[in-house]
Formats: structure tokens, sequence, C-alpha cells
């Protein structure tokens, strides 16, 4: 059960990612949102996806965290690449291998034609994959990084309505706890005698059993948490005060205007490839411009 917790909680340690302001980190996070929409080069998005997780490493991560990472990582890309790849309806196609012809009984009509791993669909859900996995590796980088409280203060510091602000942060803080109480319900049901792990009726009675004190937990501690916060004059005061005063330094400053100018310049340079792409927009003066698009984005 604390491990379970653990995987939600923020570790704080003495980190360059970690003496990042939240209200920088928050803005990468944007920054590199564009960025994986925008590109569409397996290469450039294999380079960002392990830029991503080389501030694993300088956060210094413990090996439980690495490992959900790498199990939510291999889940997301493996589901996305094997979907792409038999589902694929993009033309051209090629087929490099036939999982069910079209000739087969039963199954090649009700597969309206067989079914196919196309070479096209293994490109395109790897892009896909590795765009994923990048917003989703920055996302827990962030979370697992930053305070709760910190998280608060940086989303004020970016205009955020501090009623909107609370009510992230505090779904954020319920997340360990809905993981620790689904454990120990678990647990319980282990101690009478469910297989979690049993194919068919044992995991539809197991999860039917674990939702319903799951809820009521939850509704429960929402009730509590509604009580408190009127209690304490939530509204009562436009003007609000905070213990820590938030300041960029100057390694913050460098990278948040990296990444916002990475940002802009890709999404600009992606735009105007594509209206000459699609016949829209067109000068000489921009064929180093397509070039790189191309090339590289």
């Amino acid at each position: 059960m604390i491990g379970a917790r653990t995987i939600a909680e923020a570790t704080i340690r003495d980190t360059i990612i970690h003496r990042i302001d939240p209200r920088a980190k928050i803005l990468i996070l944007i920054s590199t949102v564009f960025v994986a929409v925008a590109l569409d080069n397996p290469r450039t998005m294999f380079l960002l996806f392990l830029i991503v997780l080389s501030g694993f490493a300088l956060a210094k991560m413990p090996a439980i965290k690495l490992k959900t990472l790498a199990i939510l990582l291999i889940l997301l890309i493996w589901g996305t690449i094997y979907s792409q790849a038999l589902f694929y309806s993009q033309l051209p196609r090629t087929v490099i291998f036939t999982i069910i012809s079209p000739d087969f009984p039963v199954l090649g009509w009700l597969t309206n034609g067989g079914l196919f791993v196309y070479e096209e669909g293994l490109r395109h859900g790897a892009i896909q994959g590795l765009r994923s996995a990048s917003i989703l590796s920055l996302g827990l980088l962030m979370c697992w990084t930053t305070d709760s409280r910190d998280m608060l203060n940086g989303l004020v510091g970016l205009r955020v309505p501090y009623s909107v602000a609370f009510m992230v942060v505090t779904a954020v803080r319920f997340l360990p706890i809905i993981i620790t109480e689904v454990t120990t319900v678990i647990t319980v049901q282990r101690l009478r005698g469910f297989n979690p792990k049993k194919f068919g009726s044992g995991i539809i009675r197991t999860t039917l059993n674990i939702l319903t004190p799951t809820l009521s937990n939850c509704v429960r501690r929402t009730g509590t948490l509604a009580v408190s916060v009127q209690s304490r004059a939530f509204r009562a005061n436009t003007e609000r005060t905070y213990l820590k005063k938030l300041k960029f330094s100057e390694f913050d400053k460098a990278v948040l205007t990296i990444c916002i100018f990475a940002a802009v310049s890709i999404v600009v340079i992606k735009l105007l490839y594509n209206m000459y792409t699609s016949g829209i927009y067109y000068t000489s003066g921009l064929r180093p411009v397509y070039a790189i698009a191309r090339g590289y984005l």
C-alpha cells in the first residue's frame, strides 16, 4: 500500500529539475505539447522523447517510479503501434503480414476483407506513440518533482483563478489516497478468497466489490473537504498571501526561452509548409524553411 501511494506522490529532492519554478514547468509542458503535436518526423520525435526522458535522470527518480513509467510507456507505445498497424485506413498501404486472409471462412467476412499488418501503419503508430509518450512522460515528471503547494502557487502565478487552481491541485492530491484505498480493498478481497488475477467471473466480481467502498469513501472525503474549506472562509478574501514567493532563476528563464522559441518556430514553420503543400501560399524566399520542414519536422 505504501508503494502504491508512493507512485502518485511527488518525490521532493534537491536537483536541477526540482528547483525549476513551477510556473516554468507548466509553460514548458504547454510548449512541449505544441512541439509534439506539430512534429511528424520520427527521428525528430524520438529525439524529443529522449530529451524528456533525460529529465528523469537529472531528477534522480526512485526505481518504483521509473518502473511505473516504463510500464505505462510500453503499454502506450505498443498499443498505439499495434492498433495503427492493423487498422491503418489511409492510402497507400503496403501489406507486410497477413493475419486473416479475405477468403478465410467466416472471419474473412467478419473482418470486412481480412486483417493485415501495414508498413505505413507501423510508421504512423510509432509517431503517434512517441508523441503521446513524450507528453505523458513530461507530465509525470512535472507532477513527480513539484509539491502540490508549489503547483498551486504556479497556477495562480499564471493568472489561473484560485478556485480552479485549488480544484486541480486537490484532484492531484486525492490520487494517492484513492490508490491507497483501492489497494486496501483489493487486499481485503483477497483475504476473503477472491482472486483478482482470475479471468472470467473473478475479475467482474472483484471489480464490483472494489467500486462500492471506493466510491463511498470518495463521496465521504469530498463532503468532509467541502465542510473544511467552507469553515475556513475559502472565498472570503479576493487578495491572498502566500508563504513562499515564486521567482524565476536565470536557468528557468533560459530554459523557458528556449522551449517557447522552439515551440513558436516549429509551429510557424509547419504552418507555412502546410500552406505550401496545400497550395494556399508559396514564395521562393521560403525555400529553406520548406526544406527544414520536409527534412526534419
